[in-house]
């Protein structure tokens, strides 16, 4: 009979002090302590935030951390009639179910999952406990019987609904593997089915709507997940309704008990028929162990002969943008070398050069057949599946009717949602950049560790986790530019950020600045939500790179016209993009007579390289001879050990957004907050304050990386890192105030050095005291006037700007009316008396009054200018 699915109605109960269960505490290390025995929670339904094992703020909810595998197995709970521990393939526990009748026939199915719990109970006491609670465990779900599945190495698999059900079947069929699912008849997609890819399966439901259903379910996530052969038992009329293998059969199928239930249940094993298969084969079509072939009709006396098309490959689904629209085929193969590969490959391809799609597949190391790449294109055009799965041409996070799913290049996909979606490009060697080598564990010690106390490589390390928040957070896309003379550390940055995701080199995941900005389109969409990274900007076109800051932190690519004059679809991306380079972005565009305005300079932030330790970008040589040899390890090691550090902050990331959303964006949001608390500066302009937001993205992907044990850092180590960074750049700024009051300032300021000599008509007093000009002296294009007057702390030039000099020359590129307020503001233009104009009614010599913009010399810094 089918386990009662998990009620919706849940409260939280008082105290059952009658329940003892082992509690534990399991530090950083992995060492266990003991703590008072005990779980306040009683035999009751679920709630929906108790099953999904939600994790709420710091606001007096609940906080909720599942932890695989568990330390030590739980005891059964009194009360209990039964319980099954879930364990992994080394025998450790990763969580258990236990069965509570009722007494009246009924029964309820509750999980216990080991992990932390901060919560308020009845009496309004803040708890914390680390051990066993009666929680659900983060999606997705273990099955039930991977330690056997591990044992049995060539045993087939028997799938079956429920617990108590798969003990039974395993007592019956001790040659098979007996494995069932969490959650009841309609969870089956809450659970990871990856380990059984490549097994044969069989699938024996319960006898009822609910278990027909469930195996229809798991047949179609077994395809998904590349099992083998898969069958289903046909159960035979005469069953009760709710049958299933724990269950007696009934006695006139047994006529009386005269013949054994193995001589009628083997037989129905044995003989279960193949599930629908998944795929359609095109007529004349088929797979072989030499690969996929055609046979033509026969048009002779002679017998036709078999075209050999390609190397063997399996035939996973038909792909779909979700609209109808982008339709595909994903295939997986393995190459000579037994390397996995995937493609999701454009049907729009079949239509295109007739060996496209051959060199594509032959690139990847799957084998094809030079002179049958039409039979080969007309396969892919006509073969057809019953699995469908939605693709998408970026990578990066994408929400699906599972939940979310972050997918990269190649085909690696991770979160709950990640059965439901496959990346698709005309490409089928994608993701390279993406691949990974050595352990985690080897990359935490010769590349993070020598991160702390060295501010700039902390900084690029942290950034390199804060690519995948973008989406959560809800931030645009944007970029850091470290800036500084050759050998100063800069690129060693850029390769230990690089190493993240994969190999830290110019070979992996370092990309040249002097890429088009049309190259660098597919670029950004293959790397978003991850981190985009760009060295030396002086090989950038200085006409494109302006453009290039402007579209990667827009997040989308130009709008461009088809062969009909119809708009293509533009590629997408969220990205953070790190820079490098001996020039900043503004004298990069200077070198084509452009300026910087204030929105790329805020899109793309200057960090100097320098971190003022007289080391370049490095702080703390972690007993390195030198700034030079520690460069030299981590660039070896950032091309040695690389990848790993993405995929273990993914699976926890995606996990946590996955099962608590809400919780893991409070998180960030307190990290935020506390970074704004202690570094933004009172009173700063919104463009500070767009940098600081950038800042503390950085600072809580580096910390929450830490707290997810992927970067051997203390906690505020990242913290730290992007604090000291940006005061480092607000320092080099000048202040807090707008980018665009302060490039004011330094413009009026340079045409004062420039021109203050030849094109100021200098004015001063005749014997009378009459304002009057040296007529000696001819001043050419003049722009104004210039006078000494006296003030309370002596005498000081004033320069007189005419209005349209002001406009046109003096402000070119620039809003003159804001750039006098900007000069008001910092008290170096004296404006008319009144307070309603900025500039003043001045008498000049030979002209009469005149409106002129009054500046002090003190904009030289030197009053005595």
């Amino acid at each position: 009979m089918n386990e009662t699915d998990m009620p919706t109605d849940y409260t939280d109960p008082a105290p059952d002090p009658h329940i003892p269960v082992p509690a534990t505490s399991v530090d950083n290390f992995g060492n266990v302590t003991d703590l008072t025995p005990g779980i306040e929670t009683a035999f009751a339904p679920l709630s929906e935030v108790e099953r999904q094992g939600t994790s709420p703020g710091d606001d007096g909810r609940e906080i909720w951390e599942p932890v695989r595998p568990a330390p030590c197995a739980p005891d059964m709970p009194r009360g209990a009639s039964a319980m099954w521990v879930y364990r992994d393939a080394d025998g450790q526990p990763l969580c258990a179910r236990f069965r509570k009748d009722d007494g009246a026939g009924g029964k309820v199915v509750l999980p216990l999952t080991y992990g932390r719990r901060i919560w308020t109970d009845n009496r309004s006491n803040r708890r914390d406990a680390t051990g066993w609670h009666w929680k659900q465990g983060a999606k997705p779900l273990p099955l039930y019987g991977l330690d056997q599945l591990a044992a049995f190495g060539d045993a087939p698999v028997l799938l079956v609904e429920g617990e108590k059900t798969a003990d039974a079947a395993g007592r019956l069929f001790s040659d098979f593997v007996v494995m069932t699912s969490q959650g009841g008849s309609k969870a089956a997609a809450n659970n990871d089915w990856s380990p059984l890819a490549g097994r044969s399966v069989t699938i024996w439901p319960d006898n009822d709507d609910a278990g027909q259903s469930w195996a229809d379910d798991v047949i179609r996530l077994l395809r998904e997940a590349g099992a083998g052969i898969t069958r289903k038992v046909e159960l035979p009329t005469g069953l009760p309704p709710g049958w299933d293998l724990a269950d007696d059969l009934p006695f006139d199928m047994t006529q009386g008990g005269d013949v054994p239930d193995m001589e009628i249940l083997r037989p129905l094993l044995d003989k279960a028929p193949l599930a629908a298969p998944n795929v359609e084969m095109p007529h004349g079509y088929y797979m072989n162990r030499f690969g996929l072939n055609f046979m033509p009709e026969a048009t002779g006396d002679l017998p036709p002969s078999p075209v050999w098309i390609a190397a063997p490959f399996d035939v996973v689904a038909e792909t779909n943008d979700g609209t109808g629209q982008a339709w595909g085929l994903l295939i997986r193969w393995e190459d000579r070398d037994h390397r996995p590969h995937q493609w999701a490959i454009p049907k729009k391809l079949v239509h295109g050069e007739g060996k496209e799609i051959a060199g594509e597949l032959e690139d990847a190391g799957l084998n094809c057949s030079i002179s049958a790449t039409r039979h080969l294109r007309q396969f892919i055009a006509s073969v057809k599946t019953r699995t469908r799965l939605r693709c998408v041409d970026r990578a990066g996070w994408h929400a699906t009717s599972s939940g979310p799913a972050f997918i990269l290049p190649g085909g690696v996909t991770m979160g709950s949602g990640a059965r439901a979606v496959v990346f698709q490009s005309t490409r089928a060697a994608i993701g390279q950049e993406f691949a990974t080598a050595g352990t985690l564990a080897e990359w935490q010690r010769e590349v993070a560790a020598y991160a702390v106390g060295n501010s700039r490589l902390a900084l690029f390390l942290s950034a390199a986790f804060a690519g995948p928040l973008l989406d959560i957070s809800g931030e645009q896309s944007g970029g850091i530019h470290l800036v500084g003379k050759s050998q100063s550390g800069k690129s060693t940055s850029a390769y230990i950020a690089g190493s993240v995701w994969g190999r830290g080199d110019r070979d992996g995941q370092i990309r040249a600045w002097r890429g088009t900005a049309n190259g660098l389109e597919g670029v950004a969409s293959e790397t978003s939500d991850t981190v985009l990274i760009l060295d030396e900007m002086g090989q950038a076109d200085s006409r494109e790179v302006g453009d290039i800051i402007y579209m990667l932190a827009n997040n989308t690519g130009k709008m461009r016209a088809g062969r009909s004059g119809n708009a293509r679809t533009r590629k997408t991306w969220r990205v953070f993009f790190l820079s490098t380079g001996e020039v900043t972005l503004a004298a990069k565009m200077g070198e084509a007579g452009k300026r910087t305005m204030a929105g790329q300079e805020v899109r793309l932030v200057n960090i100097s390289a320098d971190a003022g330790a007289g080391m370049g970008a490095f702080e703390n040589l972690h007993d390195m001879e030198s700034g030079g040899a520690l460069s030299d390890h981590l660039r070896v090691a950032s091309r040695t050990w690389y990848g790993t550090a993405s995929r273990a902050f993914l699976s926890r990331l995606a996990q946590d957004r996955g099962n608590d959303a809400e919780g893991l964006l409070e998180a960030i949001k307190t990290i935020r907050a506390r970074f704004d608390d202690a570094f933004l500066p009172d009173g700063a302009d919104g463009q500070v304050r767009s940098v600081s937001a950038r800042f503390s993205l950085i600072a809580a992907g580096g910390e929450l990386a830490a707290g997810y044990g992927v970067l051997p850092w203390q906690g505020g180590e990242a913290f730290r890192a992007a604090g000291a960074c940006f005061q480092s750049w607000l320092a080099e700024r000048g202040g807090a105030g707008a980018s665009e009051d302060q490039q004011a300032i330094e413009q009026v300021r340079a045409f004062i050095e420039e021109h203050g000599e030849s094109r100021f008509t200098n004015l001063s007093r005749d014997t009378e005291g009459e304002m009057v000009a040296n007529e000696n002296i001819r001043t050419n294009y003049r722009a104004g006037f210039k006078r000494r007057v006296g003030t309370p702390e002596g005498d000081q030039w004033q320069y007189l700007l005419l209005p349209e000099m002001f406009r046109k020359e003096v402000c070119k590129g620039l809003d003159a009316k804001r750039a006098a307020r900007a000069l008001c503001d910092a008290g170096y233009l004296l404006p008319d008396p009144s307070g309603r104009r900025m500039s003043q009614s001045v008498r000049i010599p030979d002209v009469g009054r005149s409106r002129v913009y009054v500046v002090s010399s003190a904009i030289m810094g030197d009053d005595d200018a």
